[in-house]
């Protein structure tokens, strides 16, 4: 069967970067599927791609599936971009392909580099084993409490942050471990590019000075030590974080009493009285 979408990596930056097989095809799709048509126009401007494009994002992702759907089937081919980066990382796009899944239609993906791996690269901390965490909440009480989950969490942790919020994020990181290493990484691939790593107290201290607030940040965050973890947030929290990361609640319970010196009916009883 012929495939109906090439999910296609672009630039995060630098055009240069650009591969000669993402450029043909989007020179040979019939439909460009994107986040901001103006972002994308500039992409295709510059590499003479003439091909029309059609918004696809958050807000009308579920109207356009439908369409996109039907006119797969009467032969039409679709790359799928986002504005830079691989799609569907963090962005619209794995509904459409499960949907294709479903549907028995092809695609394949055409691949690029994304911001979070190209700075866990680059930040001089353990990525044997790593967990993305992509974007925090926006409002300020589920931020600050996944902010202690991934504290918490004994993997290097990766995350996603805007220039006007990362000084907050850095201070509720400092004041959960101050030693703990951070590594910053902004404007990846352009001119202005920069890594930098300290422990969390210190890199707060940089920002906004050796490290402006501008261009988009990744924050990469060593992971806790084994025999800390979780010791700043309650015992039934402690189990919860433990079964996230694919622990059974009772393997959680055994373990939170154990590190934590308690007995396991006390932890069992705190963690069930959450739950009612």
């Amino acid at each position: 069967m012929d495939v109906q979408l090439y999910i296609t990596g672009t630039p995060l930056g630098n055009l240069e970067d650009m591969t000669y097989r993402a450029v043909e095809t989007l020179k040979t799709v019939d439909v460009i599927l994107c986040e901001d048509t103006r972002t994308t126009r500039k992409l295709t401007n510059h590499f003479g791609i003439d091909t029309p494009l059609r918004a696809y994002h958050d807000f009308n992702k579920e109207e356009s599936e439908d369409r996109i759907i039907e006119e797969m089937h009467e032969g039409r081919t679709f790359a799928l971009v986002s504005d830079a980066g691989m799609p569907v990382v963090s962005d619209p796009g794995f509904e459409l392909v499960a949907r294709m899944q479903e549907e028995g239609l092809e695609y394949v993906v055409i691949p690029s580099g994304s911001a979070f791996t190209l700075a866990l690269v680059a930040s001089g901390i353990p990525s044997y084993e790593f967990t993305y965490f992509g974007f925090l909440p926006k409002t300020g009480s589920k931020r600050k409490k996944k902010l202690k989950e991934i504290m918490a969490h004994e993997l290097t942790s990766v995350l996603y942050e805007s220039p006007h919020k990362v000084k907050d994020t850095l201070g509720v990181i400092a004041d959960i471990d101050g030693e703990r290493m951070i590594s910053i990484s902004r404007e990846i691939t352009k001119k202005f590019e920069q890594h930098v790593r300290r422990p969390a107290s210190e890199m707060l201290g940089l920002l906004d000075g050796e490290i402006p607030l501008k261009g988009e940040f990744v924050i990469v965050i060593e992971g806790a030590e084994p025999e800390s973890v979780h010791f700043d947030i309650p015992a039934a929290e402690h189990v919860e974080a433990l079964i996230k990361e694919g622990l059974t609640p009772k393997q959680a319970i055994k373990k939170v009493a154990e590190v934590r010196g308690l007995k396991k009916q006390d932890v069992y009883d705190e963690f069930h009285e959450t739950k009612k």
